[in-house]
C-alpha cells in the first residue's frame, strides 16, 4: 500500500469522479484507475462503486476512508516534525483567512511574523469559512480563522471573537438611512449572497427562520468583489461582515447599518487538524494570531472585549 494511493481514494471520494479527481491531483485518469484497483485487490475489497453519476465509497470503502484520513494527517504530521528538525530550514506555515479579515490582519500579521518568529515562512491564502474547512480537512492548510463552525467538521476549533453582521446597501438607494436596520425590514430588499454552503448565508437564513420572515436572494454569487459591485450598483443589498466592507464605506461607496432587534453575529474560531499535534512553530503563530487579534480590539472602536461562554478564550464583537 502506498501513500499515493491512499492519497487518490480519499481525493475520488471527495470529489465523487475519478476524473475530478485525476485533474485535482493533475495525474493521467488511467494511471489513478490503476493505482485504485491496485489498492482494492491489495486489500481483497470493493472501495468504490462506480456509477454513471461518478464514483463513490461502497460500505467497506466508508470505513477506509475513515482510516485512510486519518493515516494521511499523520503521515503529514510526520513529515513536518521531519522537516523541522534541520534548524537551517525555515518552517512553512499555512493560514487561511476569510476575505473579512486579510483586510483586518493580513499586513499586521506578516510584520509581526517576521519581527516575533523569523523561524517561520508564512503562507496565507483567503477564502470563504467552508472553503478553508474543506482544505483543512484534506491537509491542504495548516490553520485557518474560521467562521461558525459546524461541530461535524472533526476539527479542533477554538473560539476567538464574536462579530456582528450589518446590512449593506448603495448610496443614495430606498435604504440609506443614518439608522440602524430594523431586523423586520430586511425582507423587503432584494439581496446577492453566497451559495447555501456559505456560512454566513446559513447563518442569516437560520436567524430569519427563527423569526419566522425569509429573504429574497435573486443573485447567488462566490466572489467577494462581485457582491460589492452588485450592492455598489444599486442592483441589491448584502448582510456583510464591517471588515469585509469598511474601505468601500470610507470612501462612501457603500453604505453599512446596523441590524437591530434582534442583530445577527458570528463567532470566528481558530481550526486545526483534531488528529494530530500542532508543532512548536504553530503554537507560537497561533499565539501570535490572539495577540493580534486582542490589540486589534483594544487600538480600534469598532470592537470590544467580551466573554465567550464556550471557552476560555479572547472574544470580541463590533459594535
Amino acid at each position: 500500500m502506498r501513500f499515493r494511493q491512499l492519497e487518490f481514494f480519499v481525493a475520488v471520494c471527495d470529489t465523487g469522479s475519478i476524473t475530478q479527481a485525476a485533474a485535482t491531483l493533475h495525474v493521467a485518469q488511467p494511471a489513478l484507475g490503476l493505482q485504485l484497483k491496485a489498492l482494492e485487490e491489495q486489500l481483497g475489497v470493493t472501495l468504490l462503486e462506480r456509477t454513471r453519476r461518478g464514483a463513490r465509497p461502497t460500505e467497506a470503502g466508508a470505513i477506509f476512508l475513515e482510516e485512510a484520513r486519518h493515516i494521511l494527517r499523520r503521515l503529514t504530521d510526520v513529515q513536518r516534525r521531519l522537516r523541522e528538525t534541520a534548524a537551517e530550514e525555515r518552517r512553512t506555515i499555512t493560514l487561511g483567512l476569510t476575505p473579512s479579515l486579510t483586510t483586518v490582519l493580513t499586513s499586521r500579521l506578516v510584520q509581526l511574523v517576521a519581527e516575533e518568529l523569523p523561524q517561520i515562512r508564512l503562507q496565507i491564502f483567503e477564502e470563504f469559512s467552508h472553503t478553508l474547512l474543506e482544505r483543512l480537512g484534506r491537509n491542504r492548510l495548516d490553520l485557518a480563522l474560521a467562521y461558525s463552525v459546524p461541530d461535524e467538521t472533526g476539527l479542533d476549533c477554538r473560539p476567538l471573537l464574536e462579530e456582528v453582521l450589518f446590512f449593506v446597501c448603495a448610496p443614495a438607494s430606498p435604504f440609506d438611512r443614518r439608522e440602524p436596520m430594523p431586523f423586520a425590514d430586511l425582507a423587503r430588499p432584494n439581496f446577492v449572497m453566497p451559495s447555501e454552503r456559505d456560512f454566513i448565508r446559513q447563518l442569516v437564513e437560520e436567524t430569519m427562520a427563527e423569526n419566522r420572515t425569509t429573504l429574497k436572494i435573486p443573485y447567488q454569487v462566490e466572489s467577494m468583489p462581485a457582491m460589492k459591485e452588485l450592492i455598489a450598483r444599486g442592483m441589491a443589498c448584502g448582510i456583510l461582515p464591517f471588515g469585509t466592507i469598511a474601505r468601500e464605506v470610507e470612501a462612501g461607496t457603500l453604505v453599512a447599518r446596523p441590524i437591530t432587534a434582534p442583530s445577527i453575529t458570528r463567532t470566528l474560531y481558530m481550526a486545526r487538524s483534531a488528529d494530530v499535534e500542532p508543532t512548536a512553530s504553530e503554537r507560537q503563530l497561533m499565539r501570535v494570531v490572539t495577540d493580534l487579534l486582542e490589540a486589534v480590539c483594544r487600538e480600534n472602536d469598532a470592537f470590544s472585549l467580551v466573554s465567550v461562554p464556550s471557552g476560555p478564550t479572547v472574544s470580541a464583537v463590533r459594535r
